[in-house]
């Protein structure tokens, strides 16, 4: 009987083609073109952003944040030399409060989170507008309760209630008013951005969820600038 021999070029083998690595690449090449597109599209972005940024022009200088003397969560006292050459942001809240505080410190607690690629340069601050309350004791559990890092986010106090309303209406420029027989304690929304000399530069509506990207952006413009 005779055996025909097939060329071991032309012979087919089940487990191997010949075509596997062309089809291989073709199947590959789609998604190094995917990823190049989502590459060039978010530099696009980048830069669009960037470019819209240094546009802007520079955020006023509304008013000097004034000289005070209050107590941090963890029994330190503060001054206003504490937050020289840091960006901060304030609030304005009290632990007791069963109005709009839990949301404006849930906003906090969100741009905490956005505030952190800033390694340590740009601070959170919140006023309590019940001081005789809410000591440090009383404002260490309120800040564990929200996850506050105590390098990045302080809780101020202090035994002087008329002169923690001053500080915030004369200092800060925001309303607040004290409770009356059933009527709570009134005070701001606002979110207050102060730069590294202790200037105010900024608003922002703490209740507005798309605030928080504002004040990044700004808070980047203001850690860019010249110091004056």
């Amino acid at each position: 009987m005779q055996v025909t021999q097939q060329d071991p070029q032309t012979a087919t083998n089940p487990l191997h083609s010949t075509r596997t690595p062309e089809n291989g690449k073709r199947s590959v090449l789609p998604r190094i073109i995917l990823v190049l597109g989502a590459l060039v599209i978010a530099l696009v972005w980048f830069t669009r952003d960037q470019q819209a940024s240094e546009s802007l022009p520079p955020l006023p200088r509304i008013a000097k944040v004034p000289s005070f003397s209050l107590t941090r969560q963890d029994g330190r006292t503060i001054t206003p030399d504490d937050l020289t050459g840091s960006v901060w942001v304030a609030d304005f809240i009290f632990t007791r409060c069963a109005g709009p505080c839990p949301q404006l410190t849930l906003r906090m607690r969100s741009l905490q989170k956005g505030i952190a690629e800033f390694g340590g340069a740009v601070k959170l601050v919140s006023f309590s507008v019940d001081p005789t309350h809410d000591q440090p004791p009383v404002l260490r559990g309120y800040a564990k309760r929200y996850g506050a890092k105590p390098d990045l986010w302080w809780f101020l106090t202090c035994d002087d209630q008329p002169m923690m309303y001053e500080l915030v209406k004369s200092g800060f420029l925001q309303a607040l008013s004290e409770a009356k027989g059933s009527a709570p304690i009134i005070h701001s929304t606002r979110f207050v951005l102060v730069d590294q000399r202790g200037n105010i530069r900024a608003w922002y509506d703490g209740l507005d969820p798309s605030s928080k990207a504002l004040i990044i952006r700004d808070a980047k413009r203001l850690l860019a600038e010249s110091p004056r």
